[in-house]
């Protein structure tokens, strides 16, 4: 087999197993981890604050905030454990759970159209094409409420 022949295969299948993950769907939960005193390091004008959030006694991750008299007040997300993420600013931020959505109940294909409208509910797309599956949503007028066309993909 030439060279090239097997740089190019070892290209698709970089590029086949990356398309694999990227198609993987996830989703958040909340972790339930609550953020504890860690450290707390003072001097005569600042003060540097480590927490940790603790699941079980086990740290989801650690957050650093550092206080001066002579600056503004910082915070910053040190270190999240692997499967974890964190959302909302990092003084009160949450640690969410990245968990995976089975796409097998998708309703993939299927489309239809909604006439939304003032004091109608809002389309329920998890109730028509699956819980964490794709979709598209295309206005069918250019108009204040115009008809939508919900696609799952």
């Amino acid at each position: 087999m030439r060279f090239s022949n097997i740089i190019a295969s070892l290209g698709f299948a970089i590029l086949s197993s990356v398309a694999v993950s990227a198609s993987a769907q996830t989703t958040t939960v909340p972790s339930g981890c609550s953020w504890t005193l860690v450290s707390q390091q003072s001097g005569p004008s600042s003060a540097i604050i480590t927490m940790a959030c603790k699941l079980n006694g086990v740290s989801l991750a650690t957050r650093e905030q550092r206080y001066s008299a002579y600056s503004p007040a910082t915070c910053s997300i040190q270190w999240v454990a692997s499967g974890y993420t964190w959302s909302g600013s990092c003084d009160s931020a949450q640690i969410l759970k990245v968990v995976p959505v089975s796409p097998t109940s998708c309703n993939t294909g299927a489309s239809t159209i909604y006439q939304p409208g003032p004091g109608t509910p809002a389309f329920n797309v998890a109730a028509f094409c699956g819980t964490g599956c794709p979709y598209s949503v295309q206005p069918q007028a250019n108009y204040s409420f115009p008809p939508l066309k919900y696609t799952c993909l």
